[in-house]
């Protein structure tokens, strides 16, 4: 392991345990190979009803189920809130890729789902109605989203989640919203290897999105998948600059660059993307520390936070 690397594992691990963790650091980068062969598949857009059908067979099939269909009711859930597309709230996430959300969430029918950036809740009351319709309705708490505010960027009037109540009224109390928090505030809940899957759609810019699978990855069984959007945001920024039009809040590239490099397997639809854990979790640190050195997104005293941040989350996983 070069010796920035080291030193910064001994500079921002956890105070008490900073030449242990270092040293474990040192091991995982020694172990792993340097090349993982890790499958790649894109099935492409959901552009249609029809399509949803056929993608639906064809992404179970990738994922070890093939023959899986959609069960009753997927449908019309899915036309009910592609109707609903013309009075939702701007930056949610577009049909294309909760047809994907639900797609995905339908055929591994997790038990347990954690959503790292809550907003107006749409993607959490997908994703808890997608989980219903494969196990029906004693589920109990099958979705925890987290958002690091109280209210919605896009309506400061709204809470974040009040679309989950609108939404799905009959499964409401299956999702539990934790605001003022970040995805670090699973180690609170107690729940290592509990999910099935994770949903992450908060901030962009590089290292946020890193940081948040790192931290969720304990939390998730070895094997399980990790969902990303917007994984061609940074792209779609270039492009319309170059095109000369005006882009408010930035295109960062933090999502795209995470699920482009990912060394693992992975599965693209257009914008959104998903990811698999691998079974040894210490498997991410060589990966982890190879984007840590890409250029930060982020700037100034969060930067510095985010970086001792990423170094305290190998501790969890080595």
């Amino acid at each position: 392991m070069r010796f920035a690397r080291y030193f910064n594992a001994l500079r921002y691990a956890p105070r008490g345990r900073r030449l242990e963790v270092a040293r474990k650091i040192r091991g995982a980068v020694t172990k792993e190979p340097s090349n993982v062969a890790g499958g790649y598949c894109d099935i492409g857009e959901f552009k249609s009803f029809e399509q949803f059908e056929i993608k639906y067979r064809i992404l179970a099939a990738e994922l070890g189920c093939a023959g899986k269909i959609p069960p009753p009711g997927e449908l019309d859930f899915l036309h009910a809130m592609v109707d609903l597309d013309d009075v939702r709230y701007p930056g949610g996430i577009g049909s294309r890729d909760y047809f994907f959300l639900t797609a995905l969430v339908s055929i591994l029918a997790p038990r347990r789902v954690v959503e790292i950036g809550t907003l107006t809740g749409f993607s959490a009351a997908i994703i808890a109605a997608a989980i219903h319709r494969q196990h029906g309705s004693s589920n109990g708490i099958t979705v925890e989203t987290i958002d690091a505010r109280t209210h919605c960027s896009i309506d400061e009037t709204r809470p974040i989640g009040f679309e989950i109540p609108e939404l799905i009224p009959e499964l409401a109390s299956n999702v539990r919203v934790h605001t003022e928090r970040e995805s670090d505030f699973l180690r609170e809940l107690g729940t290592r290897d509990k999910f099935g899957l994770a949903f992450i759609d908060a901030d962009h810019r590089h290292p946020w999105p890193l940081l948040d699978v790192l931290r969720l990855a304990p939390h998730v069984q070895g094997g399980g998948w990790i969902v990303l959007h917007d994984i061609q945001l940074g792209t779609y920024g270039r492009k319309a600059e170059e095109a000369g039009e005006t882009l408010e809040g930035g295109m960062p590239y933090g999502a795209e660059w995470l699920f482009d490099r990912w060394p693992f397997r992975k599965i693209r639809s257009f914008h959104i993307g998903a990811i698999e854990l691998p079974e040894r979790k210490g498997a991410l640190v060589p990966f982890a520390l190879n984007m840590v050195e890409e250029p930060f997104e982020v700037t100034g005293k969060a930067a510095k936070r985010i970086r001792r941040a990423l170094y305290q989350s190998f501790a969890e996983l080595i």
